[in-house]
């Protein structure tokens, strides 16, 4: 886990990257179509040390870091936030993807859960057929059949508000969830193309656990019940805030090389230390200059880089009483330099430094577009003007009014976090050279999602990781999309827009690469008008590992094969 705290979504908002879709195209009857790429990422390097398993020293145990203990976890379910460090602990023991990927984000089936995944075109409708793994089964005995498919949808599909989900993106598109020739077959029908239908089912839970409103809210609160992967739940120890994981005999896969992994919960500023002691495996450094510095003094230490959907952001509380006024979050925008806070961020990073001005895409990825305009641009004299039509004052304090009340923001933070600290320091002056004072705010460890959540913060800072298999449109829509029935999802701004809305939505169900693109970057434009959402920089995929460390580092667009991680004879 990065020490910056860093935030997901089933795939998580505000990344950028490639995706692998495919759609119905055939005017009638039944033909099969293949999955078109809607954006070609060119990675920077993959460092994961590959070794064959057979060459690995058999068993271990590996102890990885993440930030947070969950008290929810089915990272459907919207109090979960679906939070980094929740998928990288049920990575191992759940069917996370129904695909693997590639360093360049390709796809395959993992046939570990389905042997197969076909789109076809039947009466002049999308339909979408998996063959499951014969002997895929859940822990508790059961086989993982059609029903689990079908109980997912009808959670995520939006129809009833009463399951507060994290997204309904592709799954309030399904017509219906059938079962085939046998349980073991599932057949997908959409009423409307959607073109990231690789997104979906991932990852899986099953049916027998969330098949009821009941279930899906409390099934997976404070406890992880039943799991279909090479590891099983060991013990949850929310005192030590450690989740130990083990083989599970009963796995029909590749047996896992290692005996053991432990999640250890640890805050950012302890991370490096764990680590140069040897108490942790592995470290995310991300954009962590400090953090860099120490891994690099550890002596055989690994430093593995690649080139990743992920990304730092700034995050404006739309419904806050001054923040309501888009010419104010506009000022605040054109405010920040960027640049600067990225120079301060990742001096001596192996990482070049450029402002991010596209919330969908990372720099170096195909269909990548500069949308940000005058918003881009570092301009305190054009903030200046925006906040002085708006009614905003400057005072003899330096200050500026309006009805008698200062404009004074708090910026919340996580607590143990250098980047955000380093973060916060810059931005404090920045906001004070336009007049606004700015609070800063620790939030706690185990708590600052929920904050944030709640909607309790003015400016709020903090990482967007894609999610692997990248998809852009579905690893974003939930953080964009306008609430619905008092359900804000992972827009944690809280606002959002019709042109936003339509831009995503002819995306969602576009099948020509090209105008799939053109759709994502006319939402990427609605959104810097909305100014609510700040991409700083491209965020860098900087791990170190301990030198025996294999199968494991700075991955890009590939996903993580856990019964291949291990160390070195």
């Amino acid at each position: 886990m990065s020490r910056n705290t860093v935030k997901v979504a089933t795939a998580i908002a505000l990344s950028a990257g490639l995706v692998l879709t495919a759609s119905a195209c055939s005017s009638s009857g039944k033909g099969t179509t293949a999955a078109p790429s809607h954006s070609a990422y060119n990675p920077n390097l993959n460092q994961i040390n590959p070794v064959d398993p057979a060459n690995l020293k058999q068993g271990g145990t590996f102890n990885f870091p993440v930030d947070q203990y969950s008290s929810q976890w089915n990272v459907l379910q919207a109090d979960s936030q679906n939070e980094l460090s929740i998928t990288q602990t049920l990575a191992p023991v759940m069917p996370s993807s129904l695909f693997h990927s590639t360093a360049d984000n390709k796809l395959t089936p993992n046939t570990d859960y389905i042997t197969s995944a076909k789109v076809e075109t039947v009466n002049g409708k999308q339909v979408t057929t998996y063959e499951i793994n014969p002997k895929a089964k859940w822990s508790d005995g059961t086989d993982i059949t059609w029903k689990d498919f079908q109980a997912v949808w009808q959670a995520d599909n939006g129809k009833n508000p009463k399951y507060a989900v994290i997204g309904t993106t592709g799954y309030d598109q399904i017509e219906s969830v059938a079962q085939g020739k046998d349980a073991k077959e599932v057949v997908v029908t959409y009423a409307t193309p959607f073109a990231d239908w690789q997104s979906l089912f991932a990852p899986l839970y099953p049916a027998s656990q969330i098949g009821t409103l009941d279930g899906f809210n409390n099934a997976y609160r404070n406890k992880i019940p039943v799991t279909a992967g090479p590891f099983k739940i060991q013990s949850m120890n929310p005192t030590t805030k450690t989740v130990t994981e083990v083989p599970d005999p009963n796995w029909w896969g590749q047996k896992p090389v290692l005996s053991q992994i432990n999640f250890v919960t640890l805050d950012a500023a302890t991370e490096p230390s764990a680590f140069a002691s040897g108490e942790i495996d592995v470290m995310d450094i991300g954009p962590s200059a400090a953090a860099y510095a120490k891994a690099k003094s550890v002596a055989g230490a690994s430093i593995r880089v690649a080139g990743a959907p992920n990304l730092r952001q700034l995050l404006l509380n739309g419904t806050s009483p001054i923040l309501t006024d888009q010419n104010v979050r506009q000022a605040i925008f054109q405010g920040i330099n960027r640049i600067a806070i990225g120079q301060s961020d990742l001096a001596s990073l192996p990482w070049q430094i450029k402002p991010l001005n596209n919330h969908f895409l990372v720099n170096n990825a195909n269909g990548y577009v500069d949308n940000a305009g005058e918003l881009g641009a570092y301009d305190p004299k054009a903030a200046g003007a925006k906040l002085d039509a708006a009614g905003w004052k400057m005072g003899s304090n330096g200050y500026r009014a309006k009805d008698g009340k200062e404009l004074d923001l708090t910026l919340e933070i996580p607590a143990g976090t250098p980047v955000a600290q380093n973060e916060s320091t810059l931005l404090v002056p920045m906001l004070k050279n336009l007049g606004i004072k700015l609070k800063v705010v620790l939030g706690t460890q185990d708590h600052f999602f929920d904050d944030v959540a709640a909607g309790k913060f003015d400016l709020t800072i903090f990482s967007g990781i894609g999610a692997i298999p990248f998809f852009p449109l579905t690893n974003s829509q939930a953080s964009f999309a306008s609430p619905k029935n008092g359900n804000v999802g992972q827009n944690y701004s809280r606002i959002g827009s019709a042109d936003v809305d339509s831009a995503m939505a002819a995306a969602a169900g576009e099948t020509d690469p090209t105008k799939y693109l053109a759709d994502i970057n006319q939402a990427d434009k609605a959104l810097w008008t909305l100014a609510v959402n700040l991409p700083l920089y491209q965020r860098p995929q900087i791990v170190a590992t301990k030198p025996t460390v294999a199968n494991w580092g700075a991955f890009g667009f590939q996903d993580v094969d856990w019964t291949k991680v291990g160390f070195t004879k």
